[in-house]
């Protein structure tokens, strides 16, 4: 049986193990310049996706590259507005179509430091939707590359759990059933059964990262 001294210990190491990884991620995105609240988003979401990637059993390299993929996919909105980005209410259509662009400008942005296909994926295609009503080419299904059908739910998980100035957060296991509808949808259903099946591994991390604020 564990003491006290030891569940301590091991609690240390976690969370100095999640920190070096953690600090990685940030010395990668140091370059890009970017506001701590969407540096931060942009962390979270490479560590949902590189479970969710491993868990449908791509294999270690393209999961590695989904990572960091999801670790750039929103570098774009740094181009964009931050009045309109932080807006605490309702967009107009003609704000609605600037965020759009986002993922357009973060290609932009990739283009010159030469990443490869994957991550040039996540970065334009993850906001398109399995029935084709996404952006910005309105792909559908499996048109849309697998790296990019599992960023959109990681994306979306964290956006549902954690606070905006436009919304409070809601809980994991709200966004879950959020996820679950939108199977079909938005979302790949395939891949949003496997994060239901290992909801707990999402759980788990959501509940790590809001120790660590």
């Amino acid at each position: 049986m564990l003491n006290k001294e030891r569940v301590r210990e091991i609690c240390y190491k976690i969370r100095y193990y999640y920190n070096k990884s953690e600090d990685k991620d940030k010395r990668l995105l140091s370059g890009y310049k970017l506001a701590n609240d969407l540096e931060n988003h942009l962390i979270r979401v490479s560590q949902y996706a590189e479970v969710l990637s491993d868990l449908i059993c791509l294999d270690s390299e393209k999961v590695n590259q989904i990572k960091k993929g999801a670790l750039l996919h929103d570098i774009g909105k740094k181009m964009v507005d931050q009045e309109i980005l932080n807006k605490p209410f309702s967009l107009t259509l003609e704000e609605s179509q600037i965020i759009k662009e986002h993922s357009k400008l973060g290609l932009k942005i990739l283009s010159k430091k030469h990443e490869n296909k994957v991550i040039e994926n996540i970065i334009l295609l993850h906001h398109e939707k399995w029935d084709g009503n996404g952006y910005p080419f309105g792909l559908s299904k499996t048109a849309i590359p697998i790296e990019a059908r599992v960023v959109s739910i990681a994306d979306c998980y964290d956006a549902l759990t954690t606070n905006r100035v436009y919304k409070n957060k809601i809980s994991h296991e709200k966004a879950l059933e959020i996820l679950k509808y939108e199977s079909g949808k938005s979302f790949d259903p395939d891949i949003v059964s496997i994060f239901e099946i290992f909801e707990n591994r999402f759980k788990e991390i959501l509940e790590k990262t809001d120790r660590m604020r």
